[in-house]
C-alpha cells in the first residue's frame, strides 16, 4: 500500500504543477506525542488505571508542495508512543506503574486542503495515512508489595511467592517485570491521520510550520504469538482483549521554500516567442520601398 501511495504522488505531482503557481519546501521538525491506548483487556482489568504521559517525536524531515487550494506533505521521522497505567490495589490505591513504550520510524503522507491561503500565511486541513516500522518496543510493570485482583484463570500460573487470599492475591514487590519485549510486537503498523497545519513565511526563503495531528492505529500492535498466549491466560499481568493505539502529535518545524510563479514563466515564454518572431532569418532581404525618398 505504501508503494502505491508514493507512486501515485510521483505520477500526479508533475501533472498538478503544469500551469500552476506552486511552492516547494524542505526542512526539519520536532515535536511531542501523547498516546491513548484502546485496550479491552486493560479496560476490564481492576489492577490498572489510566495515566496520561508525554513522549518525544525527536526529528522528522518535511517535504511539501502547495498549490492554490491544495497541497501535500511527506514527513518521515522517528516517533515515540505508548500509554502508561497506574497499578491499583484492591482498596483503590496506586501502588505502581505499567509502562508501554514503542518507537517507530514513521512515514506519513498527508493531503493539505487550504482553509486560509494568504501570501505569507496558510492554514490547512490534513488527511492521510502513515506506515510505521517498529524500531523499539517494550512493556514493563513495577509495584510495591500489595494485594491485587488477578483473574481466577491465571491462578494456575502464579509464582510461589504470590499468595491467594479470599479477596485477592498478595503479590510481592516487583521491579521492572517484563510484560512485552520487542519480538512480541508487529513490525509494521498502519495509521490513518487527520489534523490541521499552519505555515508562516518568516522571510523570502524560510518558512515555519505548526502541526497538530491525530493518528489512529488500524492494526493490533502485538503479534499473533503473544495474542494466543494472552487468550489462553498465560500472561500474568494482562487480560485478553483487542488493542489499538491512538496518539496526538504536535510538531514545530522550519523549512526552506521556493515559489515557482506561473506568471513569470508565461512572461518569459511570451518574450522569447516575440523575440523569435522579430528576429530576421538567415536569408532575410529588405522589401521594396513603398514611400518616396525625402529631398
Amino acid at each position: 500500500m505504501k508503494r502505491s501511495i508514493l507512486y501515485a504522488l510521483l505520477f500526479y505531482a508533475p501533472l498538478l504543477v503544469v500551469g500552476q503557481t506552486y511552492t516547494v519546501s524542505l526542512g526539519l521538525s520536532t515535536g511531542i506525542t501523547s498516546t491513548y491506548t484502546v485496550d479491552k483487556g486493560i479496560n476490564s482489568d481492576p489492577r490498572f488505571q489510566e495515566k496520561y504521559s508525554i513522549n518525544v517525536a525527536p526529528v522528522a524531515i518535511n517535504y511539501g508542495m502547495d498549490f492554490e487550494n491544495v497541497g501535500f506533505v511527506i514527513s518521515p521521522g522517528l516517533i515515540n508512543i505508548g500509554q502508561h497505567f497506574y497499578v491499583v490495589n484492591t482498596s483503590g490505591g496506586q501502588d505502581g506503574l505499567q509502562k508501554n513504550n514503542q518507537q517507530y520510524f514513521n512515514l506519513p503522507v498527508a493531503g493539505k486542503f487550504h482553509i486560509i491561503n494568504l501570501s505569507f500565511f496558510r492554514v490547512s486541513a490534513l488527511a492521510g495515512v502513515s506506515v510505521a516500522y517498529l524500531t523499539k518496543g517494550s512493556a514493563e510493570i513495577s509495584h510495591e508489595a500489595t494485594k491485587l485482583k488477578f483473574a481466577p484463570e491465571v491462578y494456575p500460573i502464579l509464582p510461589p511467592e504470590y499468595t491467594i487470599l479470599y479477596d485477592g492475591v498478595q503479590a510481592p514487590r516487583v521491579d521492572g517485570y517484563s510484560m512485552l519485549d520487542q519480538h512480541d510486537f508487529n513490525k509494521v503498523q498502519l495509521f490513518v491521520l487527520a489534523g490541521i497545519r499552519s505555515d508562516w513565511d518568516v522571510s523570502d526563503d524560510w518558512q515555519m510550520s505548526f502541526d497538530l495531528r491525530m493518528h489512529y492505529g488500524f492494526q493490533e500492535p502485538r503479534n499473533h504469538t503473544y495474542i494466543n498466549s494472552l487468550n489462553t491466560y498465560q500472561e500474568l499481568y494482562a487480560l485478553p482483549g483487542k488493542r489499538n493505539d491512538t496518539f496526538v502529535q504536535v510538531s514545530i518545524g522550519v523549512s526552506r521554500y521556493v515559489t515557482f510563479d506561473r506568471k513569470d514563466k508565461d512572461r518569459r515564454k511570451t518574450i522569447k516567442e516575440t523575440t523569435r518572431k522579430r528576429s530576421p532569418g538567415k536569408n532575410f532581404r529588405p522589401g521594396p520601398r513603398t514611400n518616396k525618398p525625402r529631398h
